[in-house]
């Protein structure tokens, strides 16, 4: 896109502000020939550099709204509601260190057997480190686990975004997908 963003700056910090500025976002994001495609690896960068300064929440609402759709949001949502129930606080199911201090410290199950070795071999790390191999192994021992287990699949499921890094080579140029070319039209309601 374009390094001098088209007209004034917009704030994005609602929904209902998005959708304002629907028309104003398509006709800045279509400016550019590679804006589309842009906005596609990564919409938030893409609204940035079009002009629209997007707070930390809607940044975040962005890109878990446009990852997951609607049933995978509110079973997401359900699954977190569930663990933190258990946990008496949120817990990032994707942070091992946060997920091993639930089920170990918190709940007090028992390091299974193969990862007891690894954790003293660890001596420095108090915790065992947390994959799909030791949930399943802790399956039947708290009623979280299979949740947490689901959580983390659905959590790493989805769409993914690129990195800045990534973002600024496409933008450059360089080619990280088989679309060249991607535009974007505001579609009339029928009655």
């Amino acid at each position: 896109m374009a390094a001098k963003a088209p007209g004034e700056r917009i704030a994005i910090e609602s929904e209902k502000d998005l959708k304002k500025h629907a028309v104003a976002i398509l006709r800045r994001i279509n400016e550019d020939e590679r804006g589309g495609l842009l906005f596609l690896i990564n919409p938030v960068f893409a609204l940035e550099e079009a002009g629209f300064d997007v707070s930390e929440g809607m940044r975040r609402h962005i890109l878990h709204g446009l990852r997951y759709g609607a049933k995978a949001k509110a079973r997401i949502a359900e699954l977190n509601q569930a663990v933190a129930d258990v946990a008496g606080r949120p817990i990032d199911a994707l942070s091992d260190e946060q997920v091993a201090r639930l089920l170990f410290v918190d709940l007090k199950i028992p390091v299974p057997e193969p990862t007891r070795a690894a954790a003293k071999a660890r001596a420095a790390e108090p915790l065992p480190p947390i994959d799909d191999e030791v949930l399943e192994a802790l399956k039947g021992r708290h009623k979280v686990v299979p949740k947490l287990i689901e959580l983390r699949r659905q959590l790493k499921g989805g769409w993914r975004f690129v990195d800045r890094e990534t973002y600024e080579k496409v933008k450059g140029g360089a080619s990280v997908t088989l679309l060249r070319r991607v535009r974007f039209r505001k579609q009339s309601r029928k009655s």
